[in-house]
């Protein structure tokens, strides 16, 4: 932009210094020219066309390098626009990998409060069966206490009440009793929010309970039963309900493709998979 009103202020310059050069040599020829015979006044307009061709020449060589100049001032305006343009699309890629990220970070944390809620749903669970059992014991020392006083007043009656009470508190032990664990894999068949109907070698063989502190897993992640597809791969560990017989889930953890079913490690006093309802 500097180049280009240097030139334009010179050519201004050169038109005025021009102009007023004219009209000096108009004067001069007309008064010349009223002195000098004809043949000098031929010469002499002859020498004043070469010298105005001269000036033509460098007025020409004068514009020609503003021209240059104007050209290059162009093409570095051209040059910081370009960068612009490539600055602003780093930015934009930068801004568009920090967002990813973000979300990233987010469903990681949502997927650690959904961890941390099951855990504590099943310290929930494990708190209720111990205050469960307390409570039994604090019956069973209470009814021992009753028959002791029975057995003092009425030694007739004694026995009968103490057998009642007996097998009243062998019922109420077993039903307390801790559950054993116990495990089965194999393919699902179907499974909803409230059960999963496992198979093995394509026969049924358990329909397990889901509860509310039954943890399951879909490829290692937190998931509910009713995400498990049919076909599935599954490891289970369940329990035996006392009262209804019925297997309760605890834990679920399926695999979404068809892998090779890992044997179930054998535990104590396992007992046979319950047949399906």
């Amino acid at each position: 932009m500097k180049s280009r009103a240097a030139w334009l202020g010179a050519g201004v310059a050169a038109l005025v210094v021009g102009t007023t050069a004219c009209q000096d040599g108009d004067r001069s020829r007309q008064d010349t020219a009223e002195k000098n015979t004809p043949g000098q006044q031929v010469e002499q307009a002859q020498l004043q066309s070469e010298k105005a061709f001269d000036d033509a020449r460098d007025a020409q060589k004068e514009a020609s390098s503003q021209q240059r100049e104007a050209a290059r001032a162009q093409e570095d305006v051209q040059r910081k626009q370009q960068e612009l343009q490539e600055a602003q699309a780093k930015a934009q890629k930068e801004a568009q990998e920090a967002q990813s990220s973000q979300q990233q970070a987010q469903a990681r944390t949502q997927q650690a409060q959904s961890v941390a809620q099951q855990a504590q749903a099943s310290a929930l669970a494990a708190q209720r069966q111990a205050q469960q059992n307390f409570a039994t014991q604090q019956q069973q020392a209470s009814n021992e206490s009753a028959a002791a006083n029975q057995r003092i007043a009425d030694p007739s009656a004694q026995q009968q009440q103490a057998a009642n009470q007996n097998a009243a508190t062998q019922q109420a032990a077993i039903a307390q009793a801790p559950r054993q664990e116990q495990q089965i894999t194999g393919d699902v068949l179907s499974a909803s929010a409230q059960e999963v109907l496992v198979s093995q070698r394509g026969e049924p063989q358990l329909r397990l309970k889901v509860g509310p502190t039954t943890q399951v897993k879909v490829d290692g992640r937190a998931a509910s039963a009713a995400d498990i597809q049919e076909g599935a791969q599954v490891r289970a560990s369940y329990t035996t309900d006392a009262s209804s017989g019925e297997p309760e889930a605890l834990r679920i953890d399926a695999t979404s493709r068809a892998q090779p079913a890992a044997p179930a490690p054998a535990e104590s006093g396992e007992s046979s998979p319950g047949v399906p309802r």
